[in-house]
């Protein structure tokens, strides 16, 4: 008995200690409550509890419950849960408290960042390459310049898409030129894609229902170009109620409603956006830059009526406007002007008309037209300036989508273009010394047949086939040059003039233009594509800037100018994981060239009716890999990619001992830029706030460097011997982005965010070109930046449900 005493004391020891331990634990203060998923009020079963950011050990039970003991104070309450975006919240503790927590599921919401799912599942599960899906959603999260959204901006953070600088007029994609990239919005063509002169796109984004880049496999319905597409809708406007956003920006301020007429039958779109920044030249410029005026303004509208099941009609609409204004921009005809206005815009419209046969065949048939129309304008009581030019594009096009199996379906029709273009008139009606030029019309005709076919021949294998025939009329009225056979085109070899009456062929060309992809598929998540384009251009942009103004001159194939004919081959392996949130891909290109154009030094490209004489024929070739990984949702989201690109000019023409560029080598395009990074961190804490990050490197683009100088009067002059021989300083920028959305007032369908943006956030000058100026101590390099500060901007944004 006495041996017992001790274990006897113990025990009892124990259970005193231990009871003393569950009081003081029970006596602690507690959290509760349930966790549900927000769309479906379903439990979330083992959703784990963190407090200050520490795992407490404890989940939720299978009815979504869960407890926690914590101390008396204040506490950041973390709920999460696999596929969920997580529940954060600040709490102060005075008593036991219930918390319910409703978690959204992450795959059930909008991506956050560039590329939509779609482009996962084309990525995957279809033939298609180089193609991106891109979300507009996602376009409005980035940081942006001056506030404003920017789809042409946010195109450039993608693999493989670039231009030559900031301000740049226009888009490079895998080593082509600006105008080798054919732009439409619905189905009617963009010839200049941004306003004030680079700055900003000109789509007004709220109008905007999805964008598709081509980069490579390029479907055969789309023509005209030799390199990509940028294929963009605007949104259908919603038949059952109205609906109404907009924003207020530094740059601009835009509006969009969604009009009902007949419900569920007829409805109207307006969107529009207006510029409104004239003020900030007045208050904040320079006295040198107080007389710049830069004002823009775009509106879209469309009309979308369903008389039945079987057929639907839209009639769209898209007018831009650009005004600027600077003390001196403009030469011509040896006279410079002190102060030179430029007006430039688009007037879009297009009609559409979808006929459901049957659930395997349908037809569509469009009509569009586009009038590009620019103006330079310098007022001076003697030497008046007034230069106008335009484009006007008329098509129709049928098509129609036929499946006969699931594993099978087609695309096919026929396509006719007119253009009429107005290369330029000087002075016409206007008095001045400045004498009136009239370069002639051009009118040209390109009509294609075109058919695509897809079939899925194995679980593995899918083929892509596509066929393209292409035929081009360059038609009269018209004259043309003859030059003295085996001598350069020039104005001291002309023999006579050949005339052509109105509708009369004065040359022709004409291709097949073959396309095909293969997708085979290596595991479940994983697949290998290759693909082969073959495209014809035969309406280029000439330009002998590094980019081209709004005013440089369009031309059609003629004797002289032959099209350009582009060979593309592609590689690609695309892999996703974790039920596609996370997705890598690689892609390899090589693009060959014939008949790209280059321009004899100080050439006269504005006003030259013997055009043919400035020209240089040649061939460039582009080659490339980008690597790209993506996290596509979650609360944090983004991708990282980095793209090693080459494009290079051989321009030796028909005489190579006068015409030959840099002795007839290769030399580097004036956007060849061989290293690439861009990086993109969304971060979405909560419901009502996220965070943006943009990175981007690359190599700084080709310049000419002068070899030498001479002296004339005291003063030096550059001699330039190669061209593109140097290269400006590598650029790189960190941009940043701050949203903030209210909650959703359901009763006043109301919402509202603001959207607080850094553009440079440190500040980088980076250079756009370089010049050189005569000193004393000689020749003397400048750079030229155009963003060489932080810029700052706030935007309202709102929403009428």
């Amino acid at each position: 008995m006495i041996k017992l005493l001790p274990r006897v004391f113990c025990l009892g020891l124990l259970f005193v200690l231990s009871h003393q331990s569950i009081a003081q634990t029970t006596s602690l203060p507690a959290i509760f409550g349930k966790v549900i998923d927000a769309s479906t009020g379903e439990p979330l079963k083992g959703a784990d509890i963190s407090v200050d950011f520490k795992k407490s050990g404890v989940t939720t039970d299978t009815s979504g419950n869960y407890k926690v003991h914590v101390p008396y104070g204040e506490w950041v309450i973390k709920v999460s849960y696999v596929g969920y975006n997580p529940y954060r919240t600040k709490i102060y503790i005075k008593a036991n408290t219930e918390l319910n927590v409703e978690l959204n599921n992450v795959t059930k919401q909008l991506e956050e960042v560039i590329v939509s799912s779609a482009a996962t599942k084309r990525d995957i599960q279809t033939p298609s390459l180089g193609v991106t899906v891109l979300s507009l959603k996602g376009i409005k999260k980035l940081p942006t310049m001056m506030g404003e959204v920017d789809v042409i901006r946010s195109l450039q953070s993608l693999p493989g898409v670039s231009s030559v600088g900031e301000g740049a007029n226009g888009l490079n994609i895998r080593g082509s030129n600006v105008d080798q990239n054919l732009i439409y919005i619905d189905d009617t063509p963009i010839f200049n894609p941004t306003h004030m002169f680079g700055l900003f796109s000109v789509f007004a984004s709220d109008a905007i229902r999805d964008l598709e880049l081509y980069k490579g496999g390029v479907p055969s319905r789309f023509g005209g170009r030799a390199a990509s597409v940028l294929d963009i809708k605007m949104i259908e406007p919603n038949t059952d109620k109205f609906k109404m956003q907009g924003g207020i920006g530094l740059i601009s301020n835009r509006v969009m409603a969604e009009i009902p007429i007949i419900k569920e039958k007829l409805s109207v779109l307006v969107a529009g956006r207006l510029s409104v920044n004239d003020f900030m030249f007045k208050w904040f410029a320079p006295d040198y830059l107080k007389n710049l005026r830069a004002n823009f303004s775009d509106v879209a509208t469309k009309i979308y009526y369903r008389p039945n099941t079987k057929n639907t009609i839209s009639l769209s609409s898209y007018l831009s406007h650009d005004y600027y204004r600077v003390d001196s921009l403009f030469s011509i005809e040896n006279v410079v002007a002190k102060q030179t206005s430029f007006n430039y815009g688009h007037t879009n419209l297009a009609a559409h008309w979808n006929h459901y046969f049957s659930p395997k065949l349908n037809m569509m048939v469009s009509g569009s037209l586009t009038d590009y129309s620019t103006k330079t304008f310098a007022p001076d009581s003697v030497n008046t300036i007034d230069l106008k030019s335009s484009i006007l594009y008329r098509n129709l096009t049928t098509s129609f989508d036929y499946q006969p199996k699931e594993n099978h379906k087609m695309n096919f029709g026929i396509t006719a273009t007119r253009y009429d273009i107005n290369p330029g008139t000087l002075n016409e009606g206007v008095i001045s010394r400045v004498s009136n030029v009239k370069i002639p019309d051009e009118q040209s005709y390109e009509l294609a047949l075109f058919a695509d076919d897809e079939w899925t021949l194995s679980p593995k294998f899918t083929l892509q086939a596509g066929l393209r025939y292409s035929h081009y009329y360059r038609m009269g009225a018209g004259s043309e040059n003859v030059y003295a056979p085996g001598q350069m085109p020039s104005l001291n070899t002309v023999l006579r003039k050949n005339t052509y009456a109105d509708g009369e062929v004065m040359a022709s060309y004409g291709g097949f233009e073959p396309r095909i992809t293969m997708k085979y598929s290596l595991a479940e998540n994983t697949t290998m594509k290759f693909g082969y384009n073959r495209q014809q251009q035969f309406f280029q942009l000439l330009s002998n800037n590094t980019t081209p103004l709004p005013t440089s001159r369009w031309k059609t194939a003629d004797n002289f100018i032959k099209p350009q004919q582009s060979d593309f081959l592609s590689l690609g392996l695309f892999k996703t994981f974790n039920e596609n949130v996370f997705e890598a891909s690689l892609e390899t290109y090589y693009r060959d060239v014939a008949n790209t154009l280059d321009f004899v030094s100080g050439a006269n490209l504005q006003l030259n009716p013997n055009i043919e004489t400035q020209l240089i024929s040649g061939k460039s070739k582009a080659y490339g890999m980008e690597l790209m990984v993506q996290k596509k949702k979650g609360e944090v989201s983004g991708w990282v990619s980095y793209t090693y690109a080459r494009a290079f000019n051989q321009m030796i023409g028909e005489f190579p001992e006068v015409q030959a560029i840099n002795g007839g080598d290769w030399f580097a395009t004036n956007y060849d830029k061989p290293h690439t990074l861009n990086m993109m961190l969304n971060i979405q804490p909560t419901t009502h706030h996220s965070f943006s990050f943009t990175f981007a490197y690359n190599t700084g683009r080709p310049f000419s460097s002068p070899s030498g100088s001479y002296e004339i009067g005291g003063k030096k002059f550059p001699v330039f011997a190669e061209r593109n021989n140097d290269r400006v300083r590598d650029y790189h920028r960190l941009d940043f982005s701050w949203t903030i959305n209210n909650p959703s007032m359901k009763k006043q369908r109301w919402e509202g965010s603001w959207v607080f943006t850094i553009y440079n956030l440190y500040g980088r000058q980076n250079p756009y070109s370089v010049f050189f100026k005569s000193t004393k101590a000689g020749l003397r390099a400048y750079e030229l930046s155009v963003f060489a500060s932080p810029f700052i901007s706030l935007t309202y944004n709102f929403k009428f449900l």
